[in-house]
C-alpha cells in the first residue's frame, strides 16, 4: 500500500499538505476523530440521540480521518511474555488510523468487516492503558529505547513493506531527544509521520517543549506527517498548527463531552456551572432549555455536549485553515493568544528566541492585511523580514544631495494620503528641478525605513496600527537603529556631509533623535561630521507635520539647505551614469533588490527600462532594451508591489546566481521540480518566491514559485519542491 505527505504550501511552520494512502486522499491540517467501538460504547449513551449527527449529513464538509483505539502492542506487558504472542497480535494490539471520506454515523453493529475497507496506518504507541508507567518512571531513557529497539528488531524486520507512525511524549531529558532523532533517521524508510503527546498540556515548560520541536524540525525530514496528541483544546489548534502540526487529535474533547465538560473559547466549563451556552449551534439551542436548575448532566445532555464540543473543533480548524489559505494565521494567533498568558508566553518565546527557524519559512511576497495591534507584532516575521531586506539588500539608487524623512500615514500607500499629497507638492515646490535630487523616505513603526521607492510593497503598503501619537521605547529605539542603518548608506562627495531634513513630531522625532546620536557616536573619532540634521518643527511648536505652519518650515529649510549646497560645493556631474537614473528605474532597482538580492536591479536596468501600464489593471509591465528592441522581463502587480518574472527577465538574473534552484539532470520532466532531481537551491529564498530553475550545467528552464523553504526542501525525502509558471521548450544560451 502506497503511502505518502506531500506539502503543497508553507507559512512558517504552518504548512497545507495532502496525505495520500492507498487510493484515498485527505487534506491537511485535518482532526483525527476516534471511532473505535469502546469510545461508542461511552458515547452512545443515549439510543435517541446519534453522537455524530453534527456530520452524518453533510457532504460538503473536509474529509476527515478517523483511528481506532485497540489493545497497544503489549510489548511493555507482564502478560505479554512470549515472542509468539506478541507476534500474533502484532496488528490487533496496534493504534490504527484510517481514512474515511466523512464520518458517517457508526451504530453500534458496525463489524470488522465494514471497517476493513479502509487503508490502515498504524501508530506505535507510546503510553498505554496497560503499561506500568510507574517501573520506567526513574529511567525514561532506559523505557525509551528500549521500546523504540523492540519496533525496530520485531516490528520493522517482520513487516518491510509497512510505515508507521512513531508516538513519543516530551521528556526534559535532552539525551531521550538525541536517542529519539537518530533512531528515526536510522529508520525513516519504516516512517509515515510522528505523533507528539501532551504538549499543549505542559505549556509551562514552553522553552523545554520548542527546544524539541525545533531541534526536530531542523533534523527531521520535512515530509514526516506531524500529528499531536493528547490535551489539546481548540483554543490551541492554531498554536499548534503554527509549530508545523498537521493532523490534531480530538479525542480529548470527546472525553470532556463524555464527562459533561462544556468547550468554551478559553477552556472547559461545567454546563451546570453556566447560564447561557456560548455559541448557537443546533446543539447549544436545546442545551439551553437544561441550563436552568440543571445539577447533574444526563446522557442526552453529555450527548449534545459532545457534539457541540466536536463542532467547536471543526469550526475552529476550519478558520484556521482560511487564515492559512489567507495567509493571515500569524493575526489569527494574536487575537488568540490574549486569552491565555501561557499561550501568549509561547509565542513570545518563539519570536525572541527560534525567530530564524520561523521567519526564513514565512513567504516574502503577500497581499494580506498586515494588523500590528500588540507588542507580539513588533516581531511578525513579515515585520522582520521586510526590515532585515531592507537593510541588507537596499541601497540609495544615487547621490542625492538631501534627504527628507517624513511621517508615516493611515493610509497606504503613502503617496496616496492627503498629508503625503501636501509633503510632496511642498517638497516639488521647494525643490523645483532640484526635486530629483532629494530623498524622501518615511519611518513609521514596526517597519522602521521605508524609501519611498519601496512604499508600495508588502508589507510597507499592507501593515496597519493603532494611532494615539504615543511610541513605546521598544518602538523608538527600533526605528531609530532602522534609520541609522539606512542613513549609512548614502554616498557623498569627499568631505561633504549628507543634509537630512526631519519633518517629524512626538515618537517620530524621538527616533530621529536616537538615530542622531547613534551616528554621532560612531563618527566621533573622525574629523568631519558625515550627516547634518535639521528639525523643521521645533519641541516647542505646537503644530504638526500636516499644518499650513509645518509646511511652511519644511519648504524654507528645502531652499535654504539646496542653495547652500550649490554654494558650498560644485553641482554633481551629470555625466556621471550613477545619477543618470530614471523614477521608473529607480523603482524597479529597489523592487528587484528586494525580491533577488542585491545586484538584481542593476542587471535589469544597466541597459535602461520602463514601466508602462499592463493590459490588466493588476499589473503593469517593466521592459528593458537590447538591440533589437523591447524586452519584456516581467510585470509588476499592484497588490504586492513586487514583480512576476518573464522568461527574459529570469534569463537575465541567471548569471547573478541568486534564488536559483540547479536540477541534476539536463532536462526538466513536466512543470514541477521534485525533491530526487534537486541538485541545489539558494538558502536565502523563501516559500513563494520567485525561483529561475537552471539544469545541471547552469542553462536557463524555467522560473516559478517555491513550494517549500530551502531548509525544508534540502531534508525532504521527496515531494514538490518549485511549481514552473514559464519553462522554455528548448535551452537557452548561457548570458
Amino acid at each position: 500500500m502506497k503511502q505518502r505527505f506531500d506539502i503543497r504550501s508553507q507559512l512558517g511552520f504552518a504548512r497545507l499538505g495532502r496525505i495520500k494512502v492507498g487510493e484515498h486522499s485527505f487534506k491537511t491540517p485535518n482532526l483525527l476523530v476516534p471511532t473505535n467501538k469502546n469510545i461508542l460504547n461511552k458515547l452512545q449513551m443515549d439510543e435517541s440521540f446519534n453522537i455524530f449527527d453534527s456530520i452524518q449529513n453533510k457532504d460538503n464538509f473536509n474529509k476527515f480521518i478517523g483511528y481506532e483505539i485497540q489493545d497497544p502492542l503489549g510489548v511493555f506487558t507482564e502478560k505479554e511474555t512470549k515472542e509468539e504472542k506478541v507476534n500474533s497480535s502484532l496488528f490487533s494490539e496496534t493504534k490504527e488510523l484510517w481514512g474515511i471520506p466523512r464520518i458517517p454515523p457508526l451504530p453500534m453493529n458496525t463489524n470488522e468487516d465494514q471497517i476493513e475497507i479502509f487503508q490502515k496506518l498504524y501508530i506505535l504507541a507510546d503510553n498505554y492503558p496497560n503499561t506500568d508507567v510507574a517501573r520506567y518512571r526513574s529511567y525514561e531513557m532506559a523505557a525509551t529505547s528500549t521500546r523504540l529497539r523492540m519496533y525496530e528488531e520485531l516490528v520493522f524486520k517482520k513487516y518491510p513493506d509497512n510505515k508507521f507512525i512513531l508516538e513519543f511524549t516530551f521528556k526534559e531529558d535532552p539525551q531521550i531527544l538525541e536517542y529519539i532523532i537518530t533512531w528515526i533517521l536510522r529508520n525513516q524508510d519504516h516512517l509515515f509521520g510522528i505523533r507528539i503527546r501532551n504538549i499543549f498540556a505542559n505549556l509551562m515548560q514552553s522553552r523545554g517543549i520548542l527546544e524539541w520541536i525545533i531541534e526536530l524540525k531542523r533534523k527531521l525530514p520535512s515530509n514526516l506527517l506531524w500529528v499531536v496528541g493528547g490535551k489539546i483544546l481548540p483554543q490551541n489548534y492554531a498554536l499548534a498548527l503554527y509549530m508545523g502540526f498537521d493532523l490534531i487529535d480530538t479525542r480529548y474533547i470527546f472525553q470532556m463531552g463524555i464527562n459533561g465538560l462544556y468547550i468554551t473559547p478559553n477552556g472547559t466549563k461545567w454546563l451546570r456551572e453556566m447560564s447561557y451556552p456560548l455559541c448557537s449551534c443546533k446543539y447549544c439551542q436545546q442545551i439551553i432549555m437544561f441550563l436552568d436548575n440543571q445539577k447533574k448532566e444526563t446522557p442526552h445532555v453529555k450527548s449534545l455536549i459532545l457534539n457541540h464540543n466536536f463542532n467547536s473543533a471543526i469550526g475552529e480548524l476550519w478558520r484556521i485553515k482560511q487564515s492559512i489559505t489567507d495567509k493571515t494565521l500569524r493575526s489569527y494567533i494574536e487575537m488568540k493568544i490574549h486569552s491565555s498568558p501561557l499561550a501568549a508566553a509561547f509565542l513570545r518565546t518563539i519570536d525572541t528566541q527560534y525567530a530564524k527557524e520561523i521567519n526564513s519559512r514565512f513567504p516574502i511576497i503577500n497581499s494580506h492585511p498586515v494588523m500590528c495591534v500588540g507588542s507580539e507584532s513588533y516581531n511578525r516575521p513579515e515585520i522582520i523580514n521586510f526590515i532585515n531586506r531592507v537593510k541588507d539588500e537596499i541601497t540609495p539608487a544615487k547621490k542625492y544631495k538631501m534627504v527628507v524623512i517624513l511621517p508615516c500615514s493611515a493610509k497606504k500607500p503613502y503617496s496616496q494620503s492627503r498629508s503625503h499629497q501636501k509633503f510632496i507638492k511642498t517638497i516639488r515646490k521647494a525643490a523645483g528641478k532640484q526635486y530629483n535630487e532629494i530623498h524622501q523616505v518615511i519611518i513609521t513603526s514596526p517597519t522602521g525605513v521605508i524609501p519611498r521607492e519601496l512604499e508600495k510593497v508588502f508589507p510597507a503598503a499592507h501593515y496597519d496600527i493603532p494611532v494615539t501619537g504615543e511610541w513605546d521605547s521598544y518602538e523608538i529605539r527600533s526605528t531609530a537603529e532602522c534609520l541609522a542603518n539606512w542613513l549609512k548608506k548614502y554616498e557623498t562627495e569627499d568631505k561633504s556631509s549628507l543634509t537630512i531634513i526631519a519633518h517629524l513630531t512626538g515618537g517620530y522625532r524621538k527616533a530621529c533623535e536616537i538615530a542622531e546620536l547613534f551616528l554621532s557616536r560612531e563618527n566621533e573619532d573622525e574629523n568631519n561630521n558625515k550627516f547634518k540634521f535639521i528639525y523643521s518643527i521645533s519641541q516647542t511648536d505646537d503644530f504638526g507635520t500636516g499644518s499650513f505652519e509645518g509646511l511652511n518650515n519644511l519648504s524654507a529649510e528645502i531652499i535654504e539647505n539646496l542653495s547652500k549646497s550649490s554654494q558650498d560645493k560644485k553641482s554633481l556631474d551629470k555625466s556621471n551614469d550613477f545619477n543618470k537614473i530614471t523614477k521608473d528605474e529607480i523603482i524597479i532597482k529597489a523592487t528587484m533588490d528586494y525580491q533577488f538580492g542585491k545586484g538584481a536591479g542593476e542587471m535589469i536596468i544597466k541597459n535602461g527600462a520602463i514601466i508602462i501600464k499592463g493590459k490588466r489593471p493588476q499589473y503593469n509591465e517593466i521592459y528593458t532594451y537590447d538591440g533589437a528592441g523591447k524586452l519584456l522581463v516581467g510585470r509588476l502587480y499592484a497588490n504586492t508591489g513586487l514583480i512576476k518574472l518573464a522568461p527574459r527577465g529570469a534569463e537575465l538574473l541567471v548569471p547573478l546566481g541568486k534564488h536559483q534552484i540547479s536540477i541534476n539532470e539536463e532536462d526538466l520532466q513536466g512543470t514541477t521540480v521534485f525533491r530526487p532531481i534537486l541538485k541545489d537551491i539558494d538558502p536565502s529564498a523563501h516559500p513563494g518566491d520567485e525561483m529561475i530553475v537552471v539544469n545541471k550545467n547552469g542553462n536557463y528552464l524555467g522560473v516559478g514559485e517555491l513550494i517549500q523553504a530551502p531548509s525544508d526542501a534540502n531534508l525532504a525525502k521527496n515531494g514538490m519542491i518549485c511549481k514552473l509558471r514559464k519553462k522554455i521548450k528548448q535551452h537557452s544560451k548561457k548570458v
